[in-house]
C-alpha cells in the first residue's frame, strides 16, 4: 500500500486514512493530553506526511511504529510552535508597556530628543558611539558595522546590545522611569 501511496494513489491514501484516523488521533490524544482541535491538526498534519512520504513499510506493525514516530515529532513540533507564539505575544505586549515607561521622551520635541540623544553619545566610548552610528545613522548591518571596527559578528552584536543596553538605563535615570 505504501508504495502505491507514494505513486500518488488516491484509493490507496482514502483506504489508509479511513484505517489509520482512529488509531492515530488516539495516539495524538494520549501523547499531547490537548484537546480535540489539536490532536485533530496533529492529524492533519501527519496524514500530510504520510501522502508526502511514507516509505515502504514491511507490515502493519512497522506503519504503527512508524505512525508513533511521527505523532510524537508532530506534537512536539506544534507545542513548541505554540510556545514561541505565546512568547511573541507576551514580547510584543511588553514592548507596548516599554513605550509606555517612556511617554516623557515620547513628547519632547525632535530637536529636543536628538539633542540629550547626541550629548548621551558623546559620553560613550569611542567604539559602541561607532557601532551604533553606523548601524543606526547609516542603517549598516551588524556585520558590516563589525568588520570595519574590526570585531566579528557575534563582538558586534554583543557590543551594539550592551551600547543599546547603557542608553536605555541613561533613558531610564534621566526620565526617572521605574
Amino acid at each position: 500500500m505504501s508504495r502505491r501511496i507514494a505513486a500518488g494513489d488516491e484509493a490507496a491514501f482514502t483506504a489508509f486514512y479511513e484505517h489509520w484516523f482512529a488509531p492515530t488521533l488516539a495516539l495524538a490524544r494520549a501523547a499531547s493530553r490537548r484537546d480535540e482541535s489539536f490532536c485533530l491538526d496533529v492529524v492533519h498534519e501527519v496524514m500530510l506526511t504520510v501522502a508526502r512520504k511514507l516509505p515502504g513499510l514491511a507490515d502493519e506493525a512497522a506503519v504503527a511504529a512508524w505512525l508513533g514516530t511521527v505523532v510524537f515529532r508532530r506534537v512536539t513540533d506544534q507545542v513548541r510552535q505554540e510556545q514561541r507564539r505565546r512568547r511573541r505575544e507576551q514580547d510584543a505586549t511588553a514592548g507596548a508597556d516599554e513605550l509606555d515607561r517612556y511617554e516623557p521622551w515620547l513628547g519632547l520635541a525632535a530637536a529636543e530628543r536628538q539633542r540629550w540623544l547626541g550629548a548621551r553619545l558623546e559620553e560613550m566610548d569611542e567604539t559602541d558611539r561607532a557601532l551604533l552610528l553606523a548601524r543606526f545613522g547609516d542603517g549598516a548591518s551588524v556585520v558590516a558595522v563589525g568588520s570595519t571596527l574590526g570585531l566579528g559578528a557575534d563582538a558586534a552584536h554583543g557590543r551594539l546590545r550592551r551600547a543599546l543596553s547603557k542608553l536605555r538605563q541613561k533613558a531610564a535615570e534621566w526620565w526617572h522611569v521605574e
